[in-house]
Formats: structure tokens, sequence, C-alpha cells
């Protein structure tokens, strides 16, 4: 069975993340998947979770090193499927061309988002491939 984070094929063939799951009214399980665009965005759909094959089921390890929307940090822990990020301290140029000192900080986000930005395949032009 599919669980948050796990890339799965769905019958088109495509590649997909699971992004959350949810009770449907015959009592069974849906899952909501998501997969990067080309233009940017990203595509969503709802399937039942049954029919979904596991391709992979990612994992990250306290300490390793991934990006949250392009920022650098290390990973903390997951927990009810929402990922902890510890990012780095930065600094940021102003429009004066001084600099801004940002602290370190901890976001957070959907283990099915930090997936398709750090375990996802690029393909030319950066366009991210599952």
């Amino acid at each position: 069975m599919a669980q948050l984070g796990d890339i799965v094929v769905s019958g088109s063939g495509l590649k997909w993340v699971v992004l959350q799951l949810t009770s449907n009214a015959y009592g069974g399980q849906d899952a909501r998947l998501i997969r990067p665009s080309a233009d940017g965005r990203y595509t969503g759909l709802l399937k039942d979770a049954s029919g979904l094959i596991v391709v992979e089921s990612p994992s990250f390890q306290p300490g390793d090193p991934v990006t949250v929307n392009g920022l650098k940090g290390g990973y903390l822990g997951t927990e009810n499927g929402v990922a902890r990020v510890l990012l780095a301290e930065r600094r940021t140029p102003t429009k004066s061309g001084l600099f801004i000192g940002l602290d370190a900080s901890v976001a957070r986000m959907n283990i099915g988002l930090l997936v398709i930005e750090n375990r996802m395949e690029k393909t030319h032009g950066n366009q991210l491939r599952l």
C-alpha cells in the first residue's frame, strides 16, 4: 500500500508522488497525487490508492542535505506527513547592494514536495522528471 511521499505509477504509466491519503465514501482509501508539469507548476489528481504501484519509497535520514525551494538545509524528520528541514544561515542582497543576514530556521513542508525537489532526476533545462 502506498504511503505519503512514495513514488507510484497509476494506470497511465506516469510516475506520481503521493501527497495525501484520505478515506473515501466506499470504505477505501484515495491518494492525492502530484507531479511537476513542464511549465514549472504541479499537476494533481485523486486516485484509488489500491490501484497504485509503488515504484520507490524515498527515505531521508536526519542530517541528510536537502533543499527547500532552492535553499540548502539539513533534514530533521517527518511527523504526520510534514517534513522539517533546518535551513542554513544565509545572506540575501538588498536593492542598495547591502546584505541582510538570515539566521538558521526550520522549514515545514509536505514530505511529497520534499521528495519531488530532492529525489527526482533533473533533465535538460532543469525540468524535473518522474
